[in-house]
C-alpha cells in the first residue's frame, strides 16, 4: 500500500504521429499501433521457392504420416494444481480481468471444470480467440523523448487462463520433440537451458577450431540496435 501511495503517476504526454500531434487517448493509441508497423521493414531479398516448397512438403508428409487413430494425453486435475502453484499471484492481469491471485484460489470443483475445458480444446483442437487478445502497455524508455511513439516499449498482457493453458501444451510438445528426435542440436532458440549466450559460445568455439585447422571460416554480424 505504501508502494502504490509513493509512486507518481505521470500522464502520457502529447504523441507525434507523421507530423501531427495526438491528444485523446484514442488518437495516441492509434499512434503507438502505427510505431511497430513503422519500424519493421519488408525483406528486400527474394524468395527461395525451392527451400519453401521442400519445406512445406517435409511438414505436410509429417502431419500426413501420424497415427490418425492417436488420441492427445488428457489433462488432469492434479497436472493443472500443480501448475495453478507455480504461478506468480503478482502478475498483471490480461484483458479477461482475471488475476492470478483468483486463480490459485479456485476450489478443487472449479478446477475440474476448467480441466474439462482444457481437454475439450485439446481434443478438437481450437485455441479460444479470447484467450489471444492482449492488453497492450507502454513504457518509456529512459532517457529518451517521450513525445515520439518509438520512444516506448511495448508490453502485451495475456490471459491467465490462456497463459495456463499454454503451459500445458508446451510441456506435450518438449515431450513429443525431445522423445521422437524433432529438434536438431544446432537450435537454440526456445529451448530449456539454450540461451543466446549459449549459441554465440558454440559459434566462437567452431570458429576457433576452424582456425587451428586453417579451414574456412564465415564472418559472422549481428546487429544489436533493435535488441535495447
Amino acid at each position: 500500500m505504501n508502494r502504490k501511495l509513493s509512486k507518481k503517476f505521470i500522464p502520457t504526454p502529447p504523441i507525434l504521429d507523421t507530423d501531427v500531434i495526438k491528444y485523446t487517448p484514442l488518437g495516441k493509441a492509434n499512434a503507438f499501433k502505427h510505431s511497430p508497423e513503422n519500424s519493421f521493414q519488408k525483406n528486400s531479398e527474394l524468395y527461395y521457392n525451392f527451400h519453401i516448397n521442400a519445406f512445406n512438403n517435409s511438414i505436410n508428409s509429417y502431419f500426413n504420416n501420424l497415427a490418425i487413430s492417436s488420441t492427445p494425453d488428457l489433462i488432469f486435475s492434479p497436472e493443472v494444481i500443480n501448475l495453478i502453484k507455480e504461478i506468480n499471484p503478482r502478475k498483471a492481469t490480461g484483458s479477461d480481468g482475471v488475476p492470478n491471485k483468483g486463480i490459485r484460489m479456485l476450489t478443487f470443483n472449479a478446477v475440474t471444470r476448467l480441466t474439462r475445458i482444457f481437454n475439450k480444446c485439446l481434443i478438437i483442437q481450437h485455441f479460444p480467440n479470447a484467450w489471444k487478445i492482449a492488453h497492450v502497455l507502454m513504457f518509456p524508455k529512459p532517457n529518451q523523448n517521450r513525445k515520439f511513439p518509438g520512444s516506448y516499449s511495448p508490453i502485451s498482457l495475456l490471459s491467465n487462463i490462456g497463459k495456463l493453458y499454454e503451459k500445458i501444451l508446451l510441456k506435450r510438445l518438449n515431450f513429443h520433440c525431445y522423445f521422437n528426435n524433432i529438434i536438431p542440436d544446432e537450435q537454440f532458440g526456445f529451448r530449456d537451458k539454450h540461451s543466446c549466450t549459449h549459441q554465440l559460445l558454440r559459434v566462437k568455439k567452431k570458429n576457433c577450431r576452424g582456425l587451428q585447422r586453417k579451414t574456412l571460416h564465415r564472418r559472422i554480424f549481428l546487429k544489436c540496435q533493435k535488441g535495447f
